[in-house]
């Protein structure tokens, strides 16, 4: 079997074999207990994509709304594209109109296809008049699929 790799829960720095109990990188404790949602919402954080990834879908299913700025800043600011659209369908499944400034801006044509496309979902969600406003904007974007995508959803907040 191989090695364990353990992370500090605040910095996310690679731990050293042994029982440490305080972050030799940041200084944090590392026998404090967390509650499962503040693990989460660290877990954003976390330098393997799958696990951030993984903590921003958990974090929608759970449908709490003390998570919608931790997932506007993964949405906006992850490296990784994956964290980042799943980050934004968290935000659509929790239907905060908080998030729809972020959602906006994530919209435009300088993010990655799939997160785009995400946004465009997530902003479905909204009857609001903020949310139509991106996505008729998203009618101009450089992909088909965004451009179709942003038309049905349109559509589907229009009849309601």
């Amino acid at each position: 079997m191989g090695k364990l790799t353990r992370f500090c829960p605040e910095c996310w720095a690679e731990l050293p074999a042994g029982e440490e109990t305080i972050c030799p990188t940041c200084g944090a404790s590392l026998t404090e207990e967390r509650d499962f949602f503040e693990k989460l919402l660290r877990a954003l954080r976390h330098p393997e994509r799958t696990r951030a990834a993984t903590a921003a879908t958990i974090l929608g299913q759970l449908r709490d709304p003390r998570a919608v700025p931790a997932l506007i800043e993964t949405a906006l600011h992850a490296r990784d594209f994956g964290v980042q659209e799943a980050a934004v369908r968290s935000l659509g499944r929790l239907g905060d109109p908080r998030a729809i400034p972020a959602l906006a801006v994530l919209l435009r044509w300088e993010s990655p296809l799939p997160v785009r496309l995400a946004a465009v979902e997530a902003l479905r969600a909204f009857d609001d008049p903020r949310a139509r406003e991106a996505l008729r904007s998203a009618w101009n974007d450089p992909s088909e699929a965004v451009r179709r995508a942003a038309r049905e959803a349109g559509v589907s907040i229009s009849e309601r």
